[in-house]
Parts: C-alpha cells; sequence; structure tokens
C-alpha cells in the first residue's frame, strides 16, 4: 500500500524505486531477524523451548539482521539517500521481526485475535503517519515515521496482551544456542525463497536502472493481493497440522492440504484472468499514470509467480509442520540454482517480464519438487503419524 502512496504523491517514479529497492534489500535481512522461527515455535507440541528462549533468540537475530545491513549498504555503492532510506526502513522491519515472536505465541495459545488487532492498528497509523510525512518531509522522514509508529502499538498493545498468556521464565544458554542451529536451515529456507523474487528486481535495477525498477514495482504491485489473502489464509494452518499430527489423524492432514493447494491455485488463476482482461484498467485506476498503465502486461506473469510463491510459504508450513527440514532446504535451493543461472538470459530477451519468468520458472520447480518430496515424506517418515 505505501508503494502506491509514494506514488501518488511523488513527481516522478524515482521514490518508489528506491522504496522498491529499499524493500527488495531489507526482505533478505528480515529474514535473518525472523530466523523463520514462527512455525517452529506454533508447532512446538512438546514444548522443548520455552517462550523466554524464544523471545531472546529473536533480540540476538534481530540484532544480527541490524549489523549486517549497516555493513551491506556501506560496502554497497548506494547515493547517500539510498543508505538512508535502507537503514530507516530496516529498522521498520526490526519491528515487524519482534513483534512476530509475540504473535507466534498469541497463536500457540489460538488468540489470533489479539494478532489481528495488532495488525490494523499498526497499518492503520502506520499509512496514515507515512503518507502525512511524506506530503510534508520526504521519503525518508516518512519511513522514520512507519518506525516510530510499529515500535509504539507493540509496547502499548502486543508487549501487555502476550505478557497476560505467558510468563517469561528463566531461559537457558544451551537452548538459545539448540534453537538457533536447528532453524538455521529454515532461516536458509527463507533467504532462498525471497532470494528468487528480490534477485530478479534487483536485477532489473542493475541492468535498466531505477526507473525501470519503479515501473515494474508499480505496474506489479496490484498482485500483492493474492500474497496477501494466502497469508491471512494460511495463519491458523501450522497450528491445525501441529494438532493433526499430534493425533495422528493423516486424513485431516490430507484434507487440509489439499483444500489450501486448491484455494491459492484458485485465487492465482481468479487473478490473473483479472489482470489479462482488466490490467490496463486496474493500474489506471490506481496511478494514473501513462508509464505505468503501458507495462500493464506485467501484472499476467506477476499474477502467477505471485501464486507461486504463496504455494512456497504453504509448502514451507506444511514441511516445518513434519520437521522435515532437510527436504524443503533441497527443494528451495534447486529452485535458487536455476534462477541464477536465468536471469541474465531472461531479463536481456525478454525485458522487465524477464523478471515474472525468472520467477515463474523457478518457483514451478520448487513447488514440483516440494510436492513429491512431502509426497515421500508422508508415506515413509516414521513416527510421524502413530
Amino acid at each position: 500500500m505505501i508503494s502506491l502512496v509514494v506514488v501518488w504523491m511523488s513527481d516522478d517514479l524515482i521514490n518508489n524505486g528506491n522504496l522498491a529497492l529499499a524493500m527488495n534489500i531489507t526482505n533478505f535481512l528480515v529474514i535473518v531477524a525472523t530466523y523463520n522461527i514462527r512455525n517452529f515455535q506454533v508447532s512446538d507440541i512438546k514444548d522443548e523451548y520455552n517462550d523466554s528462549e524464544y523471545l531472546i533468540t529473536r533480540i540476538i537475530t534481530c540484532a544480527g539482521a541490524i549489523m549486517l545491513c549497516a555493513v551491506f549498504v556501506f560496502i554497497i555503492d548506494f547515493s547517500n539517500t539510498q543508505r538512508a532510506i535502507i537503514l530507516c526502513y530496516m529498522f521498520f522491519r526490526i519491528g515487524e521481526a519482534f513483534v512476530d515472536v509475540l504473535h507466534g505465541i498469541d497463536q500457540k495459545s489460538w488468540r489470533m485475535d489479539y494478532i489481528g488487532i495488532s495488525t490494523v492498528i499498526r497499518g492503520v497509523l502506520m499509512l496514515a503517519a507515512f503518507a502525512l510525512l511524506l506530503w510534508k518531509f520526504d521519503l525518508v522522514t516518512a519511513v522514520i515515521g512507519m518506525v516510530a509508529v510499529t515500535f509504539l502499538v507493540i509496547i502499548m498493545f502486543d508487549l501487555q496482551k502476550t505478557k497476560k498468556l505467558t510468563r517469561f521464565t528463566a531461559f537457558a544458554g544451551k537452548k538459545i544456542f539448540s534453537l538457533l542451529k536447528r532453524c538455521f536451515p529454515l532461516m536458509l529456507v527463507l533467504l532462498v525463497v525471497t532470494l528468487i523474487v528480490s534477485y530478479a528486481r534487483y536485477s532489473i535495477e542493475r541492468m535498466y536502472g531505477d526507473d525501470a525498477l519503479g515501473i515494474y514495482a508499480a505496474a506489479t504491485n496490484p498482485t500483492l493481493v493474492i500474497q496477501v489473502s494466502a497469508s491471512l489464509l494460511f495463519a491458523p494452518l501450522i497450528n491445525l497440522f501441529a494438532e493433526s499430527i499430534k493425533e495422528s489423524n493423516k486424513k485431516k492432514f490430507l484434507k487440509i492440504f489439499m483444500v489450501m493447494l486448491g484455494v491459492v491455485s484458485a485465487i492465482t488463476l481468479t487473478f490473473t484472468a483479472a489482470s489479462y482482461f482488466f490490467g490496463e484498467w486496474i493500474l489506471n485506476i490506481l496511478f494514473f499514470r501513462e508509464v505505468v498503465t503501458a507495462h500493464a502486461y506485467l501484472m499476467i506473469g506477476a499474477s502467477v509467480a505471485a501464486g507461486l510463491t504463496a504455494l512456497i510459504w504453504f509448502m514451507n508450513i506444511v514441511f516445518t509442520a513434519v520437521r522435515d527440514i532437510k527436504g524443503v532446504f533441497v527443494c528451495n535451493m534447486i529452485g535458487m540454482i536455476i534462477c541464477l543461472a536465468t536471469a541474465e538470459i531472461l531479463l536481456r530477451s525478454f525485458g522487465l517480464n524477464g523478471a515474472n519468468y525468472i520467477m515463474i520458472i523457478s518457483q514451478g520447480v520448487v513447488v514440483l519438487f516440494g510436492i513429491i518430496r512431502l509426497s515421500w515424506v508422508l508415506k515413509r517418515k516414521n513416527g510421524l503419524f502413530t
């Protein structure tokens, strides 16, 4: 949504390009901050780690992500404005990463109403602060406003609600190290998933410049509806999958899997069709810019790519629930290798649409191999449904 605000309130697409750059870079670093622990945390049906250990682990990973971001932006040849935007946006993402561990505690207690209320409050206040400060000042100040609002809501709402659900008891250093070690492959998996998307976009900026990245980001922005819709549907799934395993109910597990696979596929097909027939009309309503509506064709491939991204998120939830970290890691590594091998060729051959083809081919392979691997795990893994 903030991308739309930037396009509406800016004279050109440079701000949108800089914001897209910050989003792409911090997409990698926020994975280090979250460490992809949330699904592991919620599906920890044996309570191997307590809430304090999950919280301290998250503080450590957030600190590491901030340091990595600071090093990265000064090594790479960015402008001072780009560095400021990236660093400020990183602190915003750190807020999201920190509240994620609190939401894991809420979700495990089936208090997802707390999560929903927090998300709505932060979203509304953040968007209002961002738009006002962008109008009065500049993009850097607007992002700083997002940071301030995010942490204010975390302190005033999330921490207060979560403290009602848990007691942050003593923690063990060995347990924290064990948790970091066990979830490291999961963190790498999410890095690889994000690399496929972000590398395609980063390659646009590298080969065609900030303006091209801004155009691509604006033209494909509506397809994020697919991922947002899917993420809302996925929220309770890790609880349901964990309960199915705890109950040794393989039939229930497979039913949930097949229903969600069908729902995400239906959403993707519907939005892809809408992009084909109404893409230019949608972009014209959202942006009122001919340079953006002229690239409406990008929405079609981006819709398919967004649907595949959602399916990969879903597969990661399932693999985490069955604790097949090795399988999900290998599947996503295959996709990353394909992405790196094809990026240059596809972008030069098909222009901006090449970014869509990179993601479709790479992610399609990940989904295919994931389904094959999961079928094998459900048949062969001992003790899973006993």
